[in-house]
């Protein structure tokens, strides 16, 4: 991660002007995080390092003590997750390097028996973003490479600690999974 300390303290820097300034909407906090993907010390999966077949969360240093969680997320390649919400936060979610496709739903139902109505899929490239700001926005995401892998930048509205995953099970209903959110060593 050499080189690219300017860089992690840009994204910090974007969540501060965002949550400080009451005219900025998330739209815009997306469109510069979007613009930054594209600059020369952005780092690349392969910088990321780690074991090229494992999914990594990084957490940006500085970011969590602006009430945010902001990651770096290493994709391996084919790597897919489960349908997921996110702990009731908005979120931005920036392809640095690589490809990802989001399958997006609309939660439903009730705690015993949700539902989810997909609403539609978006294919993600190098500064591509997804966008949500509903408690009751679901996504599910994968690499489409099976060769190469991905990374993105992830900011969530709040200490992303727990989510709920979910799971069809054969009968066919959804399982509903709490699940806490494990991160890896954090860049600085």
């Amino acid at each position: 991660m050499d080189g690219s300390t300017k860089w992690l303290r840009s994204i910090v820097a974007a969540i501060k002007s965002y949550q400080h300034s009451g005219s900025r909407t998330l739209d815009d906090l997306a469109a510069q995080l979007s613009s930054l993907a594209w600059s020369d010390s952005t780092p690349t999966a392969q910088m990321l390092g780690g074991a090229a077949d494992r999914f990594l969360r990084r957490p940006i240093t500085g970011a969590n003590n602006l009430g945010c969680s902001a990651l770096l997320m290493y994709w391996p390649a084919g790597h897919a997750t489960l349908p997921h919400d996110h702990g009731g936060f908005w979120g931005i979610e920036v392809v640095l390097d690589g490809t990802l496709h989001v399958e997006e739903f609309v939660l439903g139902g009730s705690a015993d028996a949700p539902t989810l109505a997909k609403t539609r899929c978006v294919y993600l490239g190098v500064g591509d973003v997804a966008v949500f700001d509903s408690a009751r926005y679901v996504h599910r995401c994968r690499n489409l490479s099976n060769t190469g892998p991905t990374l993105t930048l992830n900011v969530y509205g709040g200490p992303l600690e727990r989510y709920v995953a979910f799971e069809g099970e054969a009968s066919g209903i959804l399982r509903a999974q709490p699940t806490s959110a494990s991160s890896d060593v954090p860049v600085d």
